[in-house]
């Protein structure tokens, strides 16, 4: 191992009770992309992501039990991160089934009123 590869397994069986070794075969099943929006790795920073009702942010080390994938910068902090803090009183998962059906309700509506049908040129330039 580089001394960067030692550096960052250090920091990993430190806070996320896992190793470099474990991160990076979780990587190769991922296909070296995020385990969600598959951002690949080689343009975006991997996330270890765990289950923060599990080790809370404020412990700054976690039992490893509660890692979950490896994500982006962007699904950990605006996706992930914002659902569990929306959650509240309900699971994300439970939120996350209120968003798609959300979603699809007005999929439907906004499709039956032609909003995705193809704009003429001078209608999209003025958007």
């Amino acid at each position: 191992m580089t001394s960067a590869e030692r550096s960052k397994d250090k920091r990993l069986r430190a806070i996320y009770n896992t190793t470099l070794e474990a991160q990076n075969k979780q990587r190769d099943e991922q296909g070296n992309a995020c385990a969600i929006c598959k951002r690949d790795f080689a343009k975006f920073t991997a996330f270890q992501d765990h289950e923060h009702k599990c080790c809370p942010r404020r412990k700054k080390n976690f039992c490893g039990k509660c890692n979950r994938g490896l994500i982006c910068y962007l699904c950990n902090k605006w996706l992930v991160g914002v659902l569990e803090k929306q959650a509240r009183d309900l699971s994300p998962i439970e939120l996350c089934k209120r968003v798609i059906a959300y979603l699809e309700k007005w999929n439907k509506i906004l499709k039956e009123k032609g909003c995705y049908l193809e704009k003429p040129e001078a209608e999209k330039a003025a958007v």
